[in-house]
């Protein structure tokens, strides 16, 4: 049975704009609006679920504890379930983004352009820098991300990565190392990952003077390129390079790209996710086409933006995705469809996921953290329907332009080419032999979606059946001749 062991409220004028979870310890780090910054560490199962309501945050930290049953904890005995470790004015600003390093320190970056790395323990700053440069553009930061030596700061206009290294021997002192600009045409960077997080190997070919002596070579993938998403396209780059006419840009997606992840963290497993603005998620395999472009779409809620994606951390191929709909939903990404779906508040935008110690799913919204007790071996039977739910149909009658344009779609997925020429012909054989004699004349469109799916050889073999289905509508014909 799922349930929500831990859920913090803001009941006062702020808002919670970034969270994190400790890698191996119950805490967690949680950034506001007004620029503080907290560490609260919790002691919390299934027999003692909590609710914590923030009613101040400012100088002082007012919060009160509530059990299960609404009943309030006594001042005395909050310390037994939540504990707020440390407090602090981190930023003049907002904290856009906050970031474990490692088991020991964090990174936060505020509107006022400044980051910081501190220590876990008691907040204390270790090192920050200012970008000065960014004032003078008058643009923030927007996604945060490290990997490696390596700290990497996205900003929400001008297509600005900021490359920071820092050294842990040196008691983890900040430096520049480098700026990337005009990425994604300009336009916020949405997501940052490590292209061979996975440590995956590229086999190159060598051509010798016949197939026995053709020889395959594995070769690792730099440490020094990143993926990111932003406006309509994947890209990829190098984060050493001064010139960014290198980058590799993906297909035009013709939806905004809003988040990223992989499927696993094992080795050699490259598959991408990427959640659109338009309730679709995507699936990118570097080994097929070096992620030029997407291999399958998954439907997941029309018209919501998928905001934030994270991995299960247990390697059985499940992703959670954060969508505006107040969802978190469960994706199996190897049968690609929806197996579970848990409501993290009404109207709230889940643009936060992570996953804290015990690999337990947690969701935040501008409002709520949620830390969530699942059973992942349980699906929800209702999902398991889901290509006959209302909900996750992105069709309805009154939409009929949209069927058509998803007519190459079969079922959830968009792996391959579903309707071939015979394909077409068949099921508009069975049409015809199912409808009444007297039938009305229909004009019988493509949609440009449809057309641009298709050959140049398939398109007009298409056109003329499509116009022979024509002729036979006009003259009541209920069978094709020569079937």
């Amino acid at each position: 049975m799922d349930s929500t062991l831990l859920n913090i409220t803001i009941e006062c004028e702020n808002a919670i704009f970034t969270m994190a979870m400790h890698p191996s310890k119950n805490q967690m780090l949680i950034g506001f609006s007004t620029g503080h910054v907290c560490c609260i560490e919790y002691n919390i199962n299934k027999d003692n679920k909590i609710k914590m309501v923030f009613n101040k945050i400012g100088k002082e930290f007012e919060y009160e504890l509530f059990n299960e049953n609404d009943d309030a904890i006594e001042s005395s005995e909050t310390s037994k379930f939540v504990n707020l470790l440390w407090k602090t004015k981190r930023h003049e600003k907002s904290c856009r983004n906050v970031i474990y390093v490692d088991d020991k320190t964090a990174v936060s970056v505020g509107s006022d352009n400044h980051m910081k790395l501190f220590k876990c323990d008691n907040g204390k700053i270790l090192d920050k820098y200012h970008f000065e440069d960014l004032d003078k553009l008058s643009v923030k930061p927007n996604c945060l991300y490290t990997f490696n030596e390596y700290i990497l700061m996205g900003t929400e206009e001008k297509g600005i990565v900021k490359v920071m290294k820092y050294d842990v021997s040196d008691n983890y002192k900040l430096e520049m190392f480098n700026t990337l600009t005009g990425l994604h045409n300009g336009d916020s960077i949405n997501k940052i990952e490590a292209l061979n997080k996975n440590n995956y190997k590229k086999v190159i070919k060598k051509t010798g003077k016949n197939k026995i002596q053709d020889e395959f070579i594995s070769e690792a993938l730099s440490v020094h390129k990143f993926i990111s998403v932003g406006q309509t396209c994947l890209q990829i780059w190098d984060c050493r390079w001064k010139d960014i006419s290198k980058v590799q840009s993906s297909e035009d997606q013709e939806d905004e790209l809003l988040s990223l992840c992989f499927l696993n963290d094992d080795e050699n497993d490259t598959t991408l996710f990427c959640g659109q603005g338009q309730g679709v998620m995507t699936t990118w395999k570097y080994g097929l086409n070096e992620y030029t472009d997407q291999i399958g779409r998954i439907k997941i809620s029309k018209n919501e933006g998928i905001e934030s994606l994270i991995p299960t951390m247990l390697n059985n191929n499940r992703i959670w995705c954060g969508v505006t709909d107040g969802f978190v939903y469960l994706i199996d990404g190897k049968v690609k469809r929806i197996v579970k779906k848990v409501h993290h508040g009404k109207y709230e935008d889940v643009s936060l996921l992570d996953i804290d110690y015990e690999y337990r799913l947690v969701s935040g919204s501008m409002n709520t953290i949620k830390l969530w007790e699942i059973d992942q071996g349980e699906e929800d039977e209702q999902e398991l329907m889901s290509e006959d739910s209302s909900e996750n149909d992105f069709s309805d009658d009154s939409d009929s332009s949209f069927d058509a344009e998803n007519d190459m779609l079969s079922g959830e997925e968009e792996d391959e080419e579903s309707n071939s020429d015979d394909e077409a012909i068949a099921s508009f054989k069975k049409a015809m032999e199912e409808k009444p004699r007297s039938i009305e004349v229909q004009e019988i469109k493509m949609s440009n979606k449809d057309i641009n799916k298709i050959s140049k050889k398939q398109q007009k073999k298409k056109q003329q059946e499509l116009k022979r289905k024509q002729e036979s509508l006009k003259h009541g014909i209920r069978k094709f001749e020569g079937l």
